[in-house]
């Protein structure tokens, strides 16, 4: 799913006005239709009143026809309006003589005197649209500090009044329990700063022209279920595990072989025909013990001293557990002056990248890094904010031709094109040891599958986080661990398949 700028969505919505001969007022109405029919669905007690807070734009222009149309279907409404420029928009004055004909509605233009507001009732802001780009203030301010006083239920429509569509909260902004959003989720529902305004929201399909998206408008995808589901590759009939590749999971030293164990195993769950742990003496046995599927290579005692001498032979994923050892930091060297093509970097392999910069440029093209913030940090430099970061890997990413997986909530991809894929799979009980050594696991067997880089990283944490989904069907987030991700790589696999993937 292509995600666009507050730009890019207004003049979709013109595109759309423009090729199918509608008016405005008619999207607006459209849009209003799809609020309401959610709303019917939640909400079923009409008896609950309903108070919408309109600005005077055309999101409060929204807010008036869903006035009405909830009126319509008997629900108890009350509008209080709030006049922040000095001129309505025609939309807004359309709805609003429209829901003038409802005398039974009480319409009420906020100044000093807040309104006074039962604990049982639902709060629709419909104040402010995808236009803001500063802080708000006077009555306005005023209006949203009140409304995130309440401990009523509180609906935001399109976007919470205050935010940006496209960054992080400037002001004073509304904090909803769930935003209703037209069409497409916007940029700024998936910045950690803006966790308190965007805690859920719900898509509307309000039927925008779909002829606008063919136009190469947007290099920002979230990845979603239609779209990992073109990068995912079927299985025929006659292959065979020489067809699935030879992986490699170079990791482990004393005291953390449960890393390598897990990158090893996710490795194997994500369909590598072949994997060669490469570690330690000290890990052979618990190894062959815990995984007797994986074959093994021994590299020094304690921690990794040489590299196999055919280990350009293989995907690689490095790192986990690792270690930074003077030998091991050696033997790091030596796979970046052997191996040309695309391996995946993470845990201690972007410690000594970042302790010894200058080997960044030896990197592979399309060779694949998979830090957390912090690791990012030591790796490309501190930043003032989210936003410079997410910028920073970016050009990271272009100027070194490599794939940045930033680890999050909504982990990101970016590529040497300068794309960006936002993950929407995952949840806080993956915030646990060995979670990334799994990751790892996986983008490296999707490596060895022949993916490309970039479907092996986009996929590859999209199953990572929807496995996860699926192991807290049965879990807490507290009680989530690393291997519970991996017993459910299968369940997370077979949800992209479908009949037509199916070769018989």
């Amino acid at each position: 799913m292509k995600l666009l700028s507050a730009n890019q969505i207004r003049a979709w919505d013109q595109f759309t006005i423009q090729s199918e001969q509608i008016s405005s007022i008619d999207l607006m109405e459209r849009a209003s239709r799809s609020f309401v029919d959610w709303y019917l669905s939640i909400y079923k007690d009409t008896n609950i009143p309903v108070h919408i807070f309109c600005g005077n734009g055309n999101n409060g222009g929204d807010g008036l026809a869903i006035a009405r149309l909830l009126t319509d279907k008997l629900y108890k409404v009350k509008v209080h309006i709030v006049n922040f420029v000095a001129v309505n928009t025609l939309d807004f004055n359309k709805n609003l003589d429209r829901l003038k004909d409802y005398s039974h509605v009480k319409i009420t233009c906020q100044e000093d005197i807040l309104p006074a507001i039962h604990a049982s009732s639902i709060i629709i802001d419909a104040l402010l649209g995808t236009g803001t780009n500063k802080p708000v203030t006077g009555k306005l301010e005023h209006i949203i500090q009140y409304i995130n006083s309440l401990p009523n239920k509180t609906i935001s429509i399109d976007v919470p009044s205050g935010l940006p569509a496209d960054g992080m909260a400037v002001g004073t902004t509304v904090m909803p329990d769930v935003i209703f959003t037209f069409q497409i989720p916007k940029k700024s529902f998936f910045l950690e700063a803006n966790e308190a305004y965007c805690k859920s929201w719900v898509l509307g399909d309000i039927h925008l022209h779909p002829d606008y998206l063919t136009k190469d408008l947007s290099d920002v995808d979230l990845s979603d279920v239609d779209l990992v589901s073109e990068m995912y590759k079927k299985r025929k009939k006659y292959q065979h595990k020489g067809n699935f590749g030879h992986a490699m999971i170079i990791a482990g030293s004393k005291g953390k072989m449960g890393a390598a164990i897990l990158a090893t195993m996710a490795c194997l769950r994500s369909g590598a025909g072949l994997v060669t742990a490469c570690l330690p003496e000290i890990g052979r046995d618990v190894m062959q013990t815990s995984f007797p599927e994986a074959m093994i290579a021994i590299s020094g005692k304690y921690h990794l001293n040489t590299m196999p001498a055919d280990v350009g032979n293989f995907t690689i994923g490095i790192g986990p557990g690792l270690g930074v050892n003077e030998e091991t930091i050696q033997a790091f060297k030596q796979i970046l002056k052997s191996v040309k093509k695309p391996l995946v970097f993470d845990a201690d392999a972007i410690n000594i990248l970042a302790m010894e910069p200058e080997l960044l440029e030896f990197l592979p093209v399309n060779a694949i890094l998979t830090p957390h913030p912090k690791e990012f940090s030591r790796l490309f430099g501190t930043t003032e904010s989210e936003m410079e970061r997410l910028s920073l890997a970016k050009n990271m990413a272009v100027r070194y031709q490599i794939i940045i997986v930033l680890k999050g909530a909504h982990t990101r991809i970016f590529t040497p094109s300068g794309h960006e894929f936002i993950n929407y799979t995952g949840n806080p009980g993956m915030a646990t040891a060995g979670s990334g050594d799994v990751l790892t696991g996986i983008i490296t067997g999707l490596l060895a599958q022949n993916y490309k880089p970039e479907y092996a990283a986009v996929l590859g944490v999209f199953i990572h986080g929807l496995a996860g989904d699926m192991a807290l069907k049965y879990e807490s987030v507290e009680s989530l661990i690393a291997s519970d991700i991996i017993n459910n790589l299968g369940k997370a696999f077979k949800t992209l398949i479908t009949d037509d993937h199916i070769s018989k």
